[in-house]
């Protein structure tokens, strides 16, 4: 058995780790005052509604005419721990309204709050609240916590939170919807993903209609691709980890090889995240693409961005061509990553732009990898940052001084004379996978192979 380890969550997890209520005690508490209202706008039609009669447990999306979203949420529980005083659902339930400055107080909404236009993120910059969290109330009938509110499209990484008497905290998962990171059981880091599920929240096109449409993350469940974890030969074991993603009839014989994306995560993930939390072989499915995308285990190196390029060029890469029909040009590479593997993603760029077409960075780039290079002219970066996202100087200060913020790269290209890079601006949410998702859609969709 492979020994496992942690690394610490470099640039992201100190701050996702904090698990607070969402928006403020006064709003929580006329959020989820012992009896909800929520006024509907007009008395529901027959069939807009749809209702389960019973909840199963888990987490259960209906379409309701009395959600300001046009859908809900429903968490159930079974908890037959004594010792567990309350049980809370906590995830990035919190939504901003576009209108007003991130870093407004109020600008910070609870999801029975939401109004048409409002985005959802884990992060509100004006007070600095981490994550929507709201105590699930024991149902003596079905013996369930249960707790349910409304919910806007895209997907949500959600935890339960139980408190025992003392005080103390425990997170996990939901025992009846997995953390898809768990999929991947053999891998030699961990992700602090393990205790994150998922839902899905739907669009709807009139209560939703000038907010994000992200039902490309759903599942697609007629024509999807196959996505399997392998273990290759790397510069540190003969067992390094990669998640591979072969698009829908993938044929190891056509004659024309096919394009790869490879994917860096971040800091305290591995190579399930861009799959388990950022859904990108959904993404694939719903655009239907015929790429290839691969993921890495770049958190073994501890960041050593030289050691990092090196395992990619000399052993991920030959590993994909000897067990796959992928084409060997570089005009048929992509490379892109997230906060620390974006970093990881600039050092790439400026020092092998032979290599890759295109590079995709979000959330954090890295000024220090700058240097010359005729080569650049020849591939193109692609970079974006959140709204209300800690790689922007607007939301997050850096106090070491780095230039490995959003704005430190728009100021240095105003002089830049060899990049081709395309500005991708800030996009809807925080530190998080609303804008990771985002971001790789718009790269792979706009940007790569074009």
């Amino acid at each position: 058995m492979k020994k496992k380890k942690v690394l610490g969550l470099l640039l992201t997890a100190a701050l996702l780790a904090v698990n607070t209520v969402g928006c403020g005690s006064e709003a929580k508490e006329d959020a989820v005052a012992e009896e909800q209202t929520i006024e509907a706008a007009e008395t529901p039609a027959a069939g807009e509604s749809d209702k389960p009669e019973e909840f199963d447990l888990g987490a259960t999306v209906y379409k309701s005419a009395e959600s300001p979203s046009g859908y809900m949420v429903h968490f159930a529980y079974e908890c037959d721990d004594e010792k567990v005083s309350t049980v809370s659902v906590s995830g990035p339930f919190l939504y901003l309204d576009p209108k007003v400055d991130v870093s407004e107080e109020s600008n910070c909404y609870t999801p029975y709050e939401y109004q048409n236009g409002f985005y959802a993120s884990n992060m509100a910059p004006g007070t600095f609240t981490w994550t929507y969290t709201e105590e699930m109330k024991l149902n003596q009938d079905t013996g369930y916590y249960e707790a349910e509110f409304p919910i806007t499209s895209g997907s949500f990484a959600y935890n339960y939170v139980l408190k025992d008497e003392d005080g103390n905290e425990t997170q996990i998962d939901d025992p009846a919807n997995p953390s898809p990171a768990k999929d991947n059981t053999n891998s030699d880091i961990a992700t602090g993903d393990l205790t994150h599920s998922i839902v899905y929240g739907s669009y709807d096109s009139d209560k939703q209609s000038d907010s994000l449409n992200m039902d490309y993350v759903q599942p697609v469940y007629s024509g999807a691709g196959t996505l399997t974890y392998v273990e290759y030969k790397g510069s540190l074991s003969d067992h390094q980890d990669l998640g591979v993603y072969l698009p829908n009839g993938y044929d190891e014989n056509r004659a024309e090889p096919y394009k790869v994306i490879y994917l860096s995560h971040g800091g305290g993930g591995n190579e399930t995240d861009w799959f388990a939390m950022g859904h990108v072989n959904n993404i694939m499915d719903n655009l239907g693409k015929d790429i290839i995308i691969v993921t890495m285990d770049n958190a073994s190196y501890e960041w050593d961005f030289a050691k990092i390029e090196d395992n990619v060029l000399n052993n991920i890469i030959p590993y994909m061509e000897s067990n796959y029909n992928v084409s060997k040009e570089a005009s048929d590479r992509a490379f892109a990553g997230l906060s620390m593997g974006c970093m990881t993603t600039f050092h790439m760029y400026y020092d092998h732009p032979d290599m890759f077409r295109y590079f995709g960075g979000f959330s954090g780039p890295d000024l220090s990898a700058i240097k010359s290079n005729d080569k650049l002219k020849d591939a193109t970066l692609y970079f974006t940052v959140g709204t209300c996202d800690i790689a922007s100087n607007k939301v997050m200060q850096n106090e070491e001084g780095k230039q490995i913020k959003y704005e430190d790269y728009v100021e240095y290209l105003k002089t830049a004379t060899e990049e081709k890079v395309i500005d991708g601006g800030y996009v809807y949410g925080s530190h998080d996978w609303f804008t990771w998702s985002q971001s790789f859609y718009n790269f792979v969709n706009e940007i790569a192979f074009k």
